[in-house]
């Protein structure tokens, strides 16, 4: 336990000049001091001014500090547009405009009792050194803990807990559509393959074209019998398939098979 806390005007000015100093060295990430801001506070202020205060005096004190900076800028924010009294470090407002405030802010069927006219005649000592310490914080509301206690990067020498995080659902998409085997998911990926379809297609158009023909002919009874091969490939001529391609190749195969 350290000594009795006396605050007195040259104690805390020695005491906020050494929060400066530890916010420049980023001892006070966050608003909150690490270990060694804390060590440090406590060792300066012993050297300086010979009184030795454990942590929690001193984190007492900064919540205090705080608390009335937060009420005091509550205070100028319901004062915005009057005046300012430099000297005194705190609001110019009138008689009439503090009785119609504080008729706002007292309840005393709940026994509350506003809490900005302590800050009426003065405001808070060190001021403009308050709004460097608490003025961050204050504006973006940071946890009532800060500036207190200590910053979570130092705060526990337990063992950090591992989480695994969960893997969401991929959103479902278009089914592709199957193939009926791994082989002809291959042919169909294949060109050689797809020429060779379109090959058999112009050749069964053209066998096709060739019946109609004999069909539609006036030709003797005998003219229905099966062509020989060189007849069908004559025909297959006919139907505009050139001599030394794939094509005449493919349908000579063809022919022939069926023959």
């Amino acid at each position: 336990m350290g000594e009795k806390a006396v605050w007195d005007n040259a104690t805390l000015k020695h005491f906020i000049d050494i929060c400066k100093e530890e916010l420049i060295l980023r001892n006070r990430p966050n608003g909150c001091f690490t270990r060694i801001g804390w060590k440090n506070l406590e060792d300066k202020l012993l050297a300086r001014t010979g009184l030795k205060l454990v942590r929690s005096q001193l984190k007492n004190k900064l919540d205090n500090m705080k608390k009335d900076y937060t009420v005091f800028m509550e205070l100028k924010n319901a004062a915005t547009g009057l005046g300012w009294d430099d000297a005194n470090q705190t609001v110019d407002c009138s008689s009439t405009w503090w009785n119609e405030h504080l008729a706002r802010c007292n309840n005393p069927k709940r026994g509350i009792k506003c809490v900005h006219v302590k800050f009426r005649k003065r405001g808070p000592k060190y001021l403009d050194d308050l709004h460097l310490l608490f003025e961050k914080v204050h504006v973006t509301g940071a946890s009532a803990s800060c500036p207190g206690d200590i910053s979570s990067s130092d705060s526990s020498d337990e063992e950090p807990v591992e989480i695994t995080p969960i893997e969401k659902p991929k959103p479902a998409g278009k089914k592709r559509k199957q193939l009926s085997s791994p082989i002809e998911e291959k042919e169909e990926k294949s060109p050689f393959f797809r020429m060779y379809k379109n090959t058999c297609m112009r050749i069964e158009s053209a066998a096709d074209k060739i019946g109609s023909s004999l069909e539609a002919s006036s030709a003797p009874p005998q003219s229905s019998r099966v062509p020989t091969i060189t007849e069908a490939m004559r025909m297959v001529k006919d139907c505009g398939i050139q001599e030394k391609t794939a094509l005449i190749h493919t349908a000579h195969l063809f022919i022939t098979h069926e023959a």
